[in-house]
């Protein structure tokens, strides 16, 4: 299906096709959220606004996503919303909306990590990370979940002054990472009993020479997570790490390359793609997400941006030298 020139992100949503879109430029950004139904569209406007869209997530026919905001020479401060939108109607939620000052900004990069904000959205519930500016313009993350038909119902989960983000949201349980500057911690809380467990760890060490370790960004399909661990490198290819959540079953998987993007992941797959093959194949990978084992995929010129979502895998092809893009949802 063709796509417009400022689409930048594309979703799944029960066979129809999502796309965030931004135009390029200083704020403000307008940004929209558009639709088109399998197999040839046309793409409709569901929701637009002056906002930069961040962190967008689809489940059962909704869209959760960051409304970024900076005032014109406005120094660094922003404003971020939390919204969940329907993909039908157009109607929107708000879950929360806060501040941050020009003191917060931090330009430059080499600096240490710090929360950043998150977002995942369930069948009833929605889970994001609000950030509190402290003294010095220091920024504490806390991981709020609350009901989508009740936003003022909300629970605390955590926070931390380090890095802490939500990965994964389903009918019964949270699934989030708490950073710490020798450990990130990969942890599960029910939503209805407060019950929370540690599920997995990873150590943290010298990040400028080995980098992250990747749980920081796991995907999660059922009971299944997924990352990337940059920081561990056999040859030429980088591990990729899954992890049972019920279970605490762990499984080292080839990543079939270096340079990977951050996992992905829908109802049915895992999905990720690497800029350098280790030799075995092509560097991408898509995996069944009960067993783990390699899906094949039934493609033609597939050329970047391969993601899992819902229940389907994306890619986009360029078309005519590049001059234009087409997008595939494939539900094998």
């Amino acid at each position: 299906m063709p796509v417009e020139r400022e689409m930048i992100e594309f979703f799944g949503d029960r066979g129809a096709l999502v796309a965030r879109g931004t135009k390029d430029g200083p704020s403000p950004y307008e940004s929209k959220i558009s639709r088109a139904e399998a197999p040839s569209g046309p793409w409709r406007t569901v929701y637009e606004s002056d906002a930069m869209f961040m962190l967008e997530k689809v489940s059962t026919g909704r869209i959760a996503f960051m409304e970024y905001r900076e005032p014109y020479q406005g120094g660094g401060a922003s404003s971020e919303n939390v919204l969940v939108v329907d993909l039908s109607t157009g109607q929107k939620i708000e879950m929360d909306r806060f501040s941050l000052s020009p003191a917060t900004y931090r330009g430059g990069g080499g600096a240490p990590r710090r929360p950043s904000g998150s977002v995942v959205l369930g069948p009833d519930h929605a889970a994001w990370t609000r950030l509190v500016e402290g003294a010095g313009g220091s920024i504490t993350g806390v991981l709020r979940v609350a009901p989508l038909s009740d936003p003022a119902s909300v629970q605390t989960i955590a926070s931390s002054g380090e890095w802490l983000a939500a990965v994964g949201l389903d009918s019964r349980r949270l699934v989030y990472v708490v950073g710490g500057k020798t450990e990130d911690q990969l942890r599960v809380r029910e939503i209805s009993s407060g019950v929370d467990k540690l599920v997995a760890t990873a150590p943290v060490g010298d990040t400028v020479v080995f980098g992250l370790p990747g749980i920081d960004q796991a995907a999660v399909s059922g009971d299944w997570a997924i990352w990337i661990d940059e920081a561990r490198v056999a040859g030429d290819t980088t591990q990729a790490v899954a992890v049972n959540l019920t279970t605490g079953e762990r499984r080292t998987l080839d990543a079939r390359g270096s340079g990977c993007s951050t996992v992905t992941a829908g109802s049915r797959f895992f999905a990720w793609s690497c800029a350098k093959s280790n030799g075995t194949g092509e560097p991408y990978v898509v995996l069944d997400a009960k067993t783990l084992t390699p899906s094949p995929l039934a493609r033609r010129g597939l050329s970047y941006g391969l993601v899992a979502a819902d229940d389907a895998v994306i890619w986009l092809n360029a078309v005519a030298g590049g001059a234009t893009r087409e997008v595939t949802l494939y539900r094998p």
